[in-house]
């Protein structure tokens, strides 16, 4: 929990907020009790009112209810447990109670005005309040000690992530096995792979499921066809629908002799090719940004888009759909995966790419500034990272059926270059240039001293 911020900043506010109930309860409670106590040290040779006060003790018999219920909901909190947690390590004396009793010392005296002395066990109010100001670094010197100790079946569901994550790129022409890995008693620790094109773009790409980025550009697909049962699936269905509107099989006889998904993946490509660099700068985005609260609907945002944009959105659809079932059929957790197509900004970005003003802008999408600046600067990173990737050379659309995964190809790389370059104005001003320019001037310096060596040659001559 202490390493899940968002999670750790939800529990805190819900503790807040039942502790400020039950402060408030408390405060009730004592001045019903006091009222009763006033009724009762009255006036002796006054007749007392026994219903006031008979009612008097019911409220206060509910009220302190009340308190029970509200003391219950802030012990059952996670910040409690989590002080009750450090609370019995540093009571324990065991290895880690001596270093968390002195981080706990050490925070006290860097606190303005502490209330607790020293050796005074941890107050959840205490925790709560040092998870508001503190940030996750702050935190980090306590994260071992007061979260348990790893176990040996966590450790071994990271290690089947990893193989699953192996497997994947493996069946995604990725990675290829090297000639030791082909031994029967080959384990997977001593199991050696080489990077292909396509494994080198995936490695390049600083994105949150890069394997999903080179599929949804025709980068990559399922060379191992772990994904036949989709295949089955899908034609069982077509022989119910009998009115097809597909736009990829009108170039089906192009591909004959070749696996389905490889088809599917080199006419996304062909799609792709087609679209201009805005149309290009939409689609992206579709990748990277993330839904807004109150979105359209996709059908809504899909007919938004232009003809071309459409055409990609089905190809890049069919692609999530078969990774997304190879990521399950190996077992790779949904979280690590994370693979979407998110319509609703594709509007906004293409139009900004296309050269609108800041205000029309604002207008198409209906976001606050800051959002819409994040958006647009999330296109524009995703453009400028897919544009930097190393330039491969094109492969011929024929009948080869290939074993590898042949990256972005160079017109898309060219296209989504062009792009953040169109996207590259205030207010989403990126100052990183490409990595062309340096590239052009290390390749004046090294003429300059290549020239400098033959003079020198040539003078000793």
């Amino acid at each position: 929990i202490l390493t899940d911020g968002k999670m750790l900043k939800k529990i805190s506010k819900r503790y807040s907020g039942a502790a400020e109930i039950l402060d408030l309860e408390q405060s009730k409670l004592k001045y019903l009790e006091q009222e009763l106590s006033e009724m009762d040290a009255s006036d002796p040779d006054s007749s007392p009112d026994l219903s006031d006060a008979d009612k008097m003790k019911t409220l206060i018999k509910t009220q302190r209810r009340r308190v029970m219920k509200v003391e219950r909901e802030v012990n059952n909190n996670m910040i409690s447990a989590m002080a009750k947690v450090a609370n019995g390590r540093m009571g324990d004396q065991t290895d880690g109670s001596e270093s968390l009793t002195k981080a706990l010392l050490a925070t006290r005296l860097h606190g303005e005005d502490s209330p607790f002395p020293d050796g005074a066990p941890l107050e959840p109010g205490e925790l709560n309040a040092y998870v508001k100001k503190s940030s996750k670094n702050k935190r980090r010197p306590l994260l071992d000690q007061t979260t348990s100790v790893p176990s040996a079946e966590d450790e071994n569901e990271s290690w089947k992530q990893m193989l699953a994550l192996l497997k994947i790129l493996e069946a995604y022409g990725c990675l290829l096995p090297g000639p030791e890995s082909e031994e029967s008693d080959s384990t997977p620790e001593s199991c050696q792979y080489n990077v292909t094109s396509g494994g080198g773009h995936v490695g390049s790409l600083g994105m949150d499921n890069s394997l999903w980025q080179l599929c949804a550009l025709g980068g990559a697909w399922d060379v191992a066809h772990e994904s036949a049962e989709l295949d089955k699936f899908q034609e069982a269905l077509a022989d119910f629908d009998t009115d097809n509107d597909d736009l990829i099989d009108e170039e089906k006889d192009d591909y004959i002799g070749i696996p389905k998904p490889q088809e599917e993946a080199e006419i996304l490509v062909s799609y792709l090719c087609q679209l201009s660099p805005s149309e290009m700068a939409g689609y992206v985005s579709s990748m990277v940004v993330d839904a807004p609260r109150r979105a359209a609907s996709a059908l809504e945002s899909f007919q938004k888009l232009t003809y071309s944009q459409q055409r990609a959105v089905q190809g890049g659809l069919l692609a999530l759909e078969r990774l997304v079932e190879v990521q399950r059929r190996l077992g790779l957790d949904d979280a690590i995966g994370k693979c979407q197509l998110e319509l609703s900004s594709c509007d906004v970005v293409t139009a900004w790419a296309s050269g609108c003003s800041w205000n029309e802008a604002l207008a198409i999408s209906g976001d606050a500034p800051g959002d819409l600046v994040r958006k647009l600067s999330r296109a524009l990173d995703a453009l400028r990272q897919l544009g930097n990737l190393p330039y491969l050379p094109a492969r011929a659309l024929d009948d080869t059926v290939r074993i590898e995964a042949s990256g972005i190809h160079p017109k898309i790389r060219s296209l989504c270059k062009e792009a953040a370059n169109e996207m590259d104005r205030y207010p989403v001003k990126d100052m990183l240039p490409f990595d062309e320019e340096d590239d052009e001037s290390d390749e004046e310096e090294d003429e300059e001293e290549e020239d400098e060596e033959e003079e020198e040659v040539d003078a000793g001559i």
